[in-house]
């Protein structure tokens, strides 16, 4: 019987539970990516024509499915016994990790998780992956990177990692850490790589300042925060440039409706702000220093405002 994954399919971190369900059952495992917003809507496609009949496990990592679908999913005992859900987002903690077929775990051991890690640490524990100094090493910097613990221990490789993820996009990055990585005896990057993440390191600096020269501030919940379209790529290091920079308009956070995604990303500047709030507002989540919330439940105003 086969395997199937869904996964989400925008960041290193759902990639690597991609490569994890292809280490350990091949060519017999199915995976279907998922934005941040539509995962029940292609779960409930799938469960509506088969049933999940030809699958005897499904699995959903770095991501999970509504409440209301778990509520229903809850009661079709022939559907929950083959599910198993591995999340690692905070907002999510108290709400769907009541089912039992469903693992939300954000923080272990004084030690923040991601998708990865929790995937790939089942995997072992059931003897369906044998671990490695080449996966443990891996894993940490997939862990490192989603997290964004690799700022505060200056680990410049977990950042290359993601950044060879967006030069080379999620199928090609996919498949060379499937073929050309995690299976050889060492984990590192090529020459070519190499070349490859500086020059995109370049380019990517240019239009992280782009964005920045963008950004109008506007007022949300007596908040301030920093308001800017853009591609999804760029989400993550907006704020650390405006932090670099001493952060003048005062921004306690960044509002981002992303042109390429159906979604609008959230990303704190002030340590002491937490997202997550907001994002659950207007229907979305995530962690304190980042969430997101559908495209559909941006205020209006809010992109009409001028500059202040």
């Amino acid at each position: 019987m086969k395997k199937l994954l869904f996964t989400h399919g925008i960041d290193i971190d759902g990639y690597g539970c991609a490569v994890l369900a292809k280490l350990a059952w091949g060519d017999s495992v199915d995976i279907v990516y998922a934005d941040n917003f539509d995962l029940d809507d292609k779960f409930v496609k799938i469960w509506g024509k088969t049933g999940f009949a030809e699958y005897n496990e499904v699995f959903v990592t770095d991501h999970c499915l509504s409440m209301a679908l778990c509520n229903m999913v809850d009661k079709k005992s022939n559907i929950k016994k083959k599910i198993k859900i591995f999340d690692h987002h905070s907002s999510r903690i108290g709400n769907q990790d009541k089912f039992s077929w469903v693992s939300i775990i954000s923080e272990r051991d004084g030690k923040k998780e991601s998708g990865t890690s929790l995937f790939y640490d089942y995997l072992c524990e059931k003897g369906l992956l044998e671990s490695s100094d080449k996966l443990e090493t891996w894993v940490e910097l997939t862990r490192l990177y989603d997290t964004w613990e690799w700022k505060k221990v200056d680990n410049q490789k977990a950042n290359d990692l993601n950044t060879l993820a967006l030069s080379v996009g999620r199928e090609e990055y996919i498949r060379r850490l499937y073929q050309d990585h995690v299976l050889n005896e060492n984990f590192d990057f090529n020459a070519q790589e190499c070349q490859i993440i500086e020059k995109y390191k370049i380019d990517f600096q240019k239009q992280i300042k782009r964005y920045v020269q963008q950004i109008r501030v506007v007022e949300i919940d007596g908040a301030r925060a920093g308001f800017v379209e853009i591609l999804d790529v760029f989400k993550n290091d907006i704020g650390g440039e405006i932090k670099k920079n001493g952060n003048e308009n005062n921004i306690a956070f960044l509002i981002m409706p992303v042109k390429d995604r159906n979604t609008v990303s959230l990303r704190v500047v002030d340590d002491n702000f937490d997202v997550s709030k907001v994002a659950e507002k207007f229907g979305g989540g995530g962690h304190k220093g980042a969430a997101s919330f559908p495209l559909s439940s941006l205020p209006i105003d809010l992109i009409s405002k001028e500059k202040i």
